[in-house]
């Protein structure tokens, strides 16, 4: 019996000495990676995408083995914070990141709340990657928001030109929620659309963001009879 404990215990060791001992003797580090963005409401569908893909990569990624960073191997840990498409709140979850140390935040959703973090993530050095276009966030002095997602300025040109010359659209009427996103959008697809020669019969047709009939305000943009209708900044709740 004590031959064969020994020879137990030898087999063991040895075959322990084949696993790396990163997998042996301790659990990989936890590397924290934030998500502040609308997970709640009509523009919800934006915020839940973005969580979802986040959990779903870093179970992927732990499951195989974690990510390696120089000669560590890490395990990575969504955090995540509903910011309600509040600005305040947007800057509550960017605190909150900071206070647990996180460098690396995905979203906010929209430009207010894109806007009103940086402040926070300049001042504890963390990179953050909003769905929000203003090139302001990207540009100088601005420093720690990288663009994540291809902004409407850059492929609505393409769009516009593809839908005028293939499909033989000529005139483009838009509507926008009456809130900062949408209006920038609009107005910067306006810039695009004219650019390229096409005719806008309708941009001035605002909405409320909890309107819910929409008869009495999409019925003078279909007078218009436009070619096109561009539904700038529009929820995924009120896109239907």
């Amino acid at each position: 019996m004590k031959r064969r404990n020994i020879l137990t215990t030898l087999i063991a060791a040895l075959a322990l000495s084949a696993v790396p001992a990163t997998l042996v003797l301790a659990d990989n580090p936890v590397l924290k990676v934030g998500f502040v963005g609308v997970t709640s409401g009509p523009a919800a569908a934006w915020g839940i995408s973005n969580q979802r893909s986040m959990e779903t990569r870093a179970a992927w990624i732990n499951e195989t083995g974690g990510y390696r960073i120089g000669d560590t191997v890490y395990d990575i840990e969504i955090v995540s914070f509903d910011d309600q498409k509040d600005p305040k709140r947007a800057i509550a979850g960017m605190e909150k990141m900071a206070q647990e140390g996180i460098h690396y935040v995905v979203g906010p959703n929209v430009d207010d709340g894109a806007a009103a973090v940086r402040p926070v993530a300049e001042a504890n050095g963390i990179i953050y990657f909003p769905y929000a276009f203003p090139k302001a966030l990207y540009t100088a002095p601005a420093s720690n928001a990288v663009l994540g997602m291809v902004a409407n300025y850059q492929s609505g040109p393409a769009i516009y030109k593809y839908l005028k010359e293939e499909k033989g659209v000529k005139t483009v009427a838009f509507i926008a929620a009456n809130e900062s996103d949408p209006l920038s959008q609009r107005d910067s697809g306006l810039v695009a659309a004219e650019a390229l020669g096409l005719e806008a019969v309708s941009a001035n047709v605002t909405y409320q963001v909890d309107t819910t009939d929409f008869t009495p305000v999409l019925t003078p943009v279909i007078r218009t009879n436009p070619d096109l209708l561009v539904l700038s900044g529009v929820t995924p709740a009120n896109a239907p």
